[in-house]
């Protein structure tokens, strides 16, 4: 079977990164899947996809060692076993706050008697090397489950939450936590307090924390802060990004 290498790096003490995609392109998702990062993240919460367009763009990732990612659109356990059988090779779990929810969110992504995934799936034999037998026997070594934490909620749990058996990172969404931070009267000062709790629950329980990136500088912060796992930029930026820049180079030319 595919070996999960954003997995094996999280496991090893290393650091893993890699891009959201939210533009439902399985074309422009397989131009990515070839550029050779360790992992892509398909944002199905906020993105464009549609269940067709991501089983499309997921197919795009069976002949490279690039491991498919899904951020889904919530904790109904159909949808996590769902997208599995469809190629991703892990699952980004939105909106954790509670350990329970934690161990709710990672069970339907292992088959038992590690956790409750239902077997089946057309392409499975493909991702495990030769028969979806193949695939059951060695799936559970290689999903990666991460959950986010984006609340003052989640982060007053989350030394508990990062101590679930099968929870491999747990990620702070900045965003929907500076909303949140927002809405208590908190401020920015406070939202970064909870981020650096997040980095010394990790150092204390061993587990991977992880940060959605805006930049390079960004990252490389979190980094050093002790953070491993780093869902980097989107693909509707990037492509904004580099049009613009091409725009202000093709104005140079008179």
């Amino acid at each position: 079977m595919q070996k999960n290498r954003a997995l094996a790096k999280i496991r090893n003490g290393g650091i893993t990164a890699g891009p959201a995609m939210g533009i439902d392109s399985p074309d422009l998702a397989e131009q990515v899947a070839h550029v050779g990062f360790d992992f892509v993240s398909f944002d199905w919460q906020h993105g464009q996809w549609t269940e067709l367009s991501l089983n499309n763009a997921l197919a795009r990732f069976l002949h490279t060692d690039t491991v498919p990612i899904v951020r889904v659109k919530g904790h109904e356990p159909g949808t996590i076993n769902r997208v599995l059988d469809m190629g991703a090779m892990g699952v980004i779990v939105p909106m954790v706050e509670t350990a329970e929810q934690a161990a709710a969110a990672a069970s339907p992504a292992f088959y038992p008697p590690k956790g409750n995934r239902s077997g089946g799936g057309i392409r499975l034999g493909l991702i495990g090397g030769g028969t979806a037998q193949d695939y059951y026997a060695a799936a559970n070594d290689e999903v990666i489950v991460i959950v986010m934490v984006e609340s003052e909620e989640a982060i007053a749990n989350v030394e508990s939450i990062m101590q679930v058996d099968n929870v491999d990172v747990v990620l702070i969404g900045p965003g929907d936590l500076m909303i949140n931070v927002r809405a208590h009267d908190h401020d920015e000062a406070h939202h970064e307090a909870l981020v650096q709790e997040v980095a010394a629950a990790s150092k204390r329980t061993g587990k991977a924390a992880g940060y959605v990136c805006q930049s390079y500088e960004q990252a490389q912060q979190r980094v050093a802060e002790g953070f491993r796992f780093l869902w980097f930029g989107n693909d509707s930026v990037f492509v904004s990004v580099g049009m613009q820049n091409l725009r202000e180079e093709i104005e140079t030319l008179g």
